[in-house]
């Protein structure tokens, strides 16, 4: 039976990193689980999520693909084995520098980013309002999202869609007078697998930028750009003309992703 409010006097929540076994959503999740929450895991490699897990009665897993057509169905069979869920984290993507256009990484980036993003907001977004439950749902966006970048089209494309999905859906939930928040996340680079080997200006340490994280998940903001020198670039990045933003980042990403 399916526990609709999680809530108790400890202030604990049900939780799910969607993309959990490695970079900024598996130290997101080892946040929450330090902190005693009941905590909901999925990722792809089951062996990652079980090792995570332990013995840890408090951890709960599910081994699925985002992209497959029936993601939706793990996520509630996940989310009612939690007994409900207040808060879920979307830290699943995928990008690849791809000047050369490939289209099957451009595919297959728009599958992660916004058909895999969509199956799990849309899924969540009914099961909240449809039983008039508060919820929360962040989804790590990027500071690409901002503006188009020429070296990776469809990165920048889909982190620009999962913002403005977002904000649709802020505009449904008062529409409908429901009680769903989103966040959406804009970290610079960041010290992971995703862009290892690479040599990007700015690199942020991923523990600070999970911490950071949690923190602007906690206060509820709409839109966050992760700290330091990424504030100001994400400034400039709305207010420069499309002239000069496509020759200097042209000159900087080029130089970095070799």
């Amino acid at each position: 039976m399916l526990i609709l409010s999680t809530h108790n006097k400890y202030n604990k929540m049900n939780i799910i990193i969607i993309g959990a076994t490695s970079g900024i959503g598996k130290e997101i999740a080892g946040i929450y689980i330090d902190q005693g929450h009941k905590v909901g895991l999925t990722g792809r490699r089951k062996a990652l999520l079980e090792e995570i897990k332990g013995d840890n009665e408090n951890i709960h897993i599910s081994t699925y693909d985002v992209n497959a057509e029936d993601a939706p169905v793990h996520l509630m069979e996940l989310i009612e084995q939690m007994g409900g869920v207040e808060r879920v984290i979307y830290s699943s993507g995928y990008g690849k520098s791809n000047p050369e256009l490939d289209l099957e990484k451009e595919l297959h980036t728009a599958d992660v980013n916004v058909k895999g993003f969509m199956r799990h907001a849309t899924t969540l977004f009914n099961y909240w309002n449809n039983n008039n439950l508060q919820g929360h749902m962040t989804v790590i966006s990027s500071i690409a999202g901002i503006r188009s970048l020429g070296i990776a089209p469809s990165y920048s494309a889909t982190k620009n869609y999962q913002s403005f999905y977002f904000e649709a859906l802020r505009q449904l939930a008062s529409m409908k007078k429901a009680k769903i928040s989103f966040t959406a996340i804009k970290p610079g680079f960041v010290a992971t697998d995703f862009i290892a080997g690479k040599n990007y200006p700015f690199t942020l340490n991923k523990e600070i930028v999970a911490r950071k994280i949690v923190k602007a998940v906690d206060r509820k903001r709409k839109n966050y750009v992760i700290y330091g020198i990424w504030r100001p670039i994400a400034l400039l990045m709305r207010i420069i003309p499309p002239f000069l933003w496509r020759g200097a980042i042209g000159r900087l990403i080029g130089r970095s992703d070799n």
